[in-house]
């Protein structure tokens, strides 16, 4: 009966951990298969549905092949296209339709393979920087890794369909993060078109590539999010439909990766509620301000003026919290084994971490004030030194008049 008891008990315990886990999302209509919302900050995973899945990302492999081209490259670098660029791409794939010999800056490019996404020109970036797709690919999968991705492989740049070509919603939100730390890219990526002039192969009407990113079109209310501010689509049939983005709100910055989906009437209402969701639940709150008194120290040998030193804040600490919640956050405070006098103002004197939601903050403490060195002990050491050099000099004396006196007393 006991035993029966005991497992009727961790039954119920597995069957409601999974809804405490999922209590504060379990509101947030998510209609596809796959999907992540991820802090820009912090990285802190705020929902995830199947976010550590393998999937095909499609275009959005483009987005690593910028960064590894922005690592690589200058902006006005010169590229010259030529057919070869179209290896591995099969009729049907979007490209840019551009002109053997062509010439066009880096800059160019990375327009053409975010905006319109163009596939080609992930290989014309490629045979750029590396001679070769294949040794390219090679640098792709080494960033991956740099950047902390757990389970990505790539065999091409731009996302053209390859069963050894797979990711998953994490990695691409970590990819699409680290897009975003460039500054070219992301102002790239939330454009809505972009204009191709004429070059020493073309001369005619200026060419127009218009963005694949409903997110970004205020002229259809189903696709448009107006805090979003790119980043890259895709779509195979294998892959579905799929889309990186990341958007700005009140000092926040979200990003969303959605996989797998069935069509934009899956995709975007998916990503919009992400958004809604976390920009409606999370925040990020000053808990510590620069130059607050965190511990108060007596230092050794300080005079007795300006022994007393305030351990104070370097910067401010912000800490990202769920808006619902009630927290009592205590500083974990680490001194300097052993502060001694002199201590200049501002010296590093320590450290201060908080924990909060899972996430550690964590800044320098500084001395609040200068702690000036006492010489009282020494002067005391050279009195004691002195005094008895004294006694001992008059001891001396003393003794060599009662020896005198017992001389005089002989000789009598």
């Amino acid at each position: 009966m006991k035993l029966k008891r005991i497992l009727c008990l961790i039954i119920i315990l597995i069957m409601f951990i999974p809804m405490c886990v999922n209590a504060s999302t379990e509101n947030v209509e998510v209609t596809a298969p796959i999907a992540i919302l991820m802090d820009g900050k912090t990285g802190k995973v705020l929902y995830e549905k199947e976010a550590y899945t393998r999937a095909y990302p499609a275009s959005l492999t483009k987005m690593l092949t910028a960064i590894v081209v922005m690592d690589h490259c200058k902006l006005t670098d010169t590229v010259t296209y030529t057919d070869e660029a179209l290896k591995g791409i099969q009729q049907g794939y979007v490209t840019a339709s551009l002109i053997d010999g062509e010439e066009l800056t880096v800059e160019d490019l990375l327009n053409l393979l975010l905006i319109p996404s163009a596939n080609e020109i992930g290989n014309m970036l490629a045979l750029h920087v590396s001679g070769s797709i294949e040794g390219f690919v090679e640098l792709m999968n080494q960033k991956a890794q740099e950047i902390s991705c757990k389970d990505s492989h790539f065999v091409n740049t731009n996302g053209t369909h390859d069963e050894n070509h797979y990711t998953t919603a994490y990695d691409m939100a970590l990819i699409g993060k680290c897009a975003m730390q460039y500054e070219p890219l992301r102002e790239i990526v939330s454009k809505i078109y972009y204009e191709l002039g004429d070059t020493n192969k073309y001369t005619g009407k200026t060419r127009i590539y218009e963005t694949t990113n409903g997110l970004l079109l205020n002229g259809n209310p189903a696709s448009y999010y107006k805090y979003a501010k790119g980043i890259k689509t895709g779509y195979t049939t294998p892959a579905g439909s799929c889309l990186a983005s990341y958007a700005e709100k009140d000092g926040m910055e979200l990003y969303v990766v959605v996989l797998k989906c069935e069509g934009a009437g899956e995709r975007y209402p998916s990503i919009k509620n992400l958004y809604n969701y976390g920009f409606d639940t999370y925040s990020y709150k000053t808990i510590a301000k620069k130059d607050d008194n965190m511990q108060t120290i007596d230092v050794k040998n300080g005079t007795s003026k300006t022994r007393k030193m305030n351990a104070i804040l370097e910067n401010d600490i912000e800490a990202l919290v769920d808006v619902n919640e009630k927290y009592t956050i205590e500083p974990q405070v680490q001194i300097t084994a052993e502060l001694k006098a002199p201590i200049e103002k501002g010296t590093k004197i320590g450290t201060v971490k908080y924990e909060v939601e899972g996430i550690t903050y964590e800044t320098n403490l500084l001395a609040g004030n200068t702690v000036e060195k006492t010489y009282m002990p020494q002067f005391f050491i050279l009195l004691f030194v002195t005094l008895i050099l004294i006694f001992g000099i008059a001891k001396i004396k003393d003794n060599y008049k009662k020896k005198r006196r017992i001389r005089k007393i002989r000789s009598m």
